[in-house]
């Protein structure tokens, strides 16, 4: 064979690898980006808050409430027209008003003001598993600075989901702006479902574990369960106000 016959084979066998490699990428549908829904502030004004470091209640030694709260700090940073300070803030905060814990609205409210935030989140965990599938338990209570008029029928909704040990022994104007509470068991079809959904846009598709990381990463878990009590405690924050505007507007005009 001829060096001329060997360079025509070459290029051949080069003009046909490259067909197939069109054909390939043709038949292929480009993948379209994900964009997940952020998380919107209720309110008509720019607010901070501030996340303290949440109760341990699970039963388990190991879990780190400074840790939990970094990472509610950082989710809440990430809702639009709301800001967050550093947890280290919050400590410092505790250290100068020589309190180990926030057992109190009272002194929920007066940390939040002593370090000149909006409001405050103040929690608990109540479950926490992180073998897959993970479970956790959270219960989150925000308390803004100054108390603001609870709606009619917002006490109940928000003795459901309240810690009894915060809140035992106050009455009305001492309960939170607002409190949700949720035990995520990864072993339920439906909340795989919800953190599938979660991770899309989130996580890289070609990962071993793709969106299943959030299963195996607690602290991805723990990310996929605030997100979910974030969204509903804004829901519980609009309702709130949507309910003073309605009270106002059934005033009647002077």
């Amino acid at each position: 064979m001829t060096s001329m016959q060997i360079m025509t084979n070459r290029r051949r066998r080069a003009v046909l690898a490259a067909a197939l490699l069109a054909a390939l990428g043709g038949c292929a549908r480009p993948q379209r980006p994900v964009v997940n829904p952020r998380l919107i502030s209720p309110y008509d004004e720019p607010v901070t808050w501030a996340v303290a470091p949440l109760a341990n209640e699970s039963g388990v030694s190991v879990v780190d409430g400074v840790n939990v709260a970094d990472l509610i700090a950082r989710e809440v940073q990430k809702i639009d027209g709301i800001d967050a300070v550093p947890v280290q803030r919050v400590l410092e905060g505790m250290r100068a008003m020589d309190i180990g814990s926030i057992d109190s609205p009272h002194t929920a409210r007066s940390l939040a003001r002593l370090i000149g935030v909006d409001g405050i989140i103040v929690g608990s965990i109540t479950a926490w598993d992180p073998y897959n599938p993970p479970i956790l338990g959270l219960t989150l209570q925000l308390y803004a600075a100054a108390p603001a008029p609870i709606a009619d029928g917002a006490i109940e909704n928000i003795g459901r989901a309240a810690s009894d040990t915060m809140l035992q022994g106050f009455g009305p104007t001492d309960w939170p702006s607002s409190s949700v509470a949720i035990v995520a068991d990864a072993s339920d079809n439906g909340v795989r479902l919800d953190v599938e959904r979660f991770a899309r846009g989130r996580t890289e598709t070609n990962s071993a574990l793709n969106w299943q990381r959030y299963l195996v990463v607690m602290d991805l878990y723990t990310q996929y369960v605030v997100e979910r009590l974030l969204r509903e405690l804004l829901r519980e924050e609009r309702w709130r106000a949507d309910g003073r505007l309605a009270k106002a507007s059934e005033r009647p005009a002077s």
